[in-house]
């Protein structure tokens, strides 16, 4: 249920229903980390990037084999040159 509504906030570009969902399946699944990527990504979008930096570190610590780090990194350069 979760994930449909997931697919369904993003799509609508709803960012703070987007990120609660997100923030109740990392409680419930810890280990997933392409959802601390997702959350990250609708913080950015939200503007909120204080809070979007430590999810995409997190996702790229530990998702080694992930076919989108590249992009990710590159997401995270940005955010952080944002904060400066």
């Amino acid at each position: 249920m979760l994930r449909n509504l997931k697919d369904i906030h993003k799509t609508q570009h709803d960012w703070p229903r987007l990120i609660a969902v997100q923030d109740r399946l990392i409680v419930l699944h810890p280990e997933a980390w392409p959802e601390y990527r997702d959350r990250g990504l609708a913080l950015a979008e939200q503007g909120e990037s204080g809070r979007a930096v430590p999810d995409l570190e997190i996702y790229l610590d530990h998702a080694e084999d992930a076919l989108d780090l590249d992009k990710v990194a590159e997401r995270l350069a940005q955010l952080r040159r944002q904060k400066s």
